[in-house]
């Protein structure tokens, strides 16, 4: 396939992650995968209809995406964007499986996007929506990485973390959602002091619907030199 669509035109990405992927992106070559019509012949077999609606996402979020890599500071690993089109024969659920994944696979975490372009983060049998696109995924990698060149002023696993964020957004006021790095389980704050990102999809995940989770929410935060843009 030629050079992921993303790498050539980036928009609606912000300058903060067109800047991101020029100085650490690369590309990888990977497999077109199935011709639209063996997809066809896939749904009809499972689905009974096949959904053009899906087949069309699929090839665009291909175009987009398919063969980008970088060391990824919210997978905390390189990672490889390489959807491939699969029908779920249990659940009867379209799903672009391996649009995110490890560039070394552990056999454990996983990365897919619905038809609806959400992303889906998993480990092991527990599968969670994390970022309502991939851009959003993308830019909050992007953040991550400018905070991670900020000063950091205080990492917390606050028992109840909506609680913790009500009283930290009193205590600054000038705090306002950056939505368009956000996702489900994953939020971003910021004023012109500082930035606070809530990353809780690892509880999340570790709770597997079952309430309290032994794994906890994260709140970090960091002192900036500039407002965000």
């Amino acid at each position: 396939m030629s050079h992921p669509r993303i790498l050539v035109s980036p928009s609606p990405l912000g300058a903060r992650a067109r800047k991101f992927l020029t100085a650490h992106a690369r590309v990888v070559p990977v497999e077109a995968g199935p011709s639209d019509d063996e997809c066809r012949d896939v749904m009809r077999s499972v689905l009974g209809y096949s959904d053009e609606g899906a087949l069309a996402t699929f090839r665009r979020i291909q175009r987009r995406y398919s063969g980008l890599t970088y060391f990824s500071r919210f997978r905390r690993a390189e990672i490889v964007f390489d959807p491939a089109f699969e029908v779920d024969p249990e659940t009867g659920q379209v799903a672009f499986e391996y649009a995110v994944m490890d560039a070394a696979p552990d056999g454990c975490r996983s990365g897919f996007v619905r038809p609806d372009e959400t992303v889906w983060f998993g480990n092991l049998h527990v599968d969670a929506p994390a970022f309502p696109s991939l851009d959003h995924f993308l830019e909050c990698d992007a953040l991550l990485h400018h905070a991670h060149q900020q000063r950091l002023e205080s990492t917390e696993t606050p028992p109840d973390a909506n609680a913790h964020l009500t009283a930290l957004r009193a205590r600054h006021p000038r705090l306002q959602p950056v939505n368009s790095a956000s996702g489900f389980s994953v939020g971003w704050w910021s004023d012109h002091e500082r930035l606070v990102c809530i990353n809780g999809l690892d509880a999340r995940l570790a709770a597997d619907g079952h309430g309290m989770s032994p794994v906890p929410t994260v709140v970090m935060t960091w002192l900036v030199d500039e407002a965000l843009r």
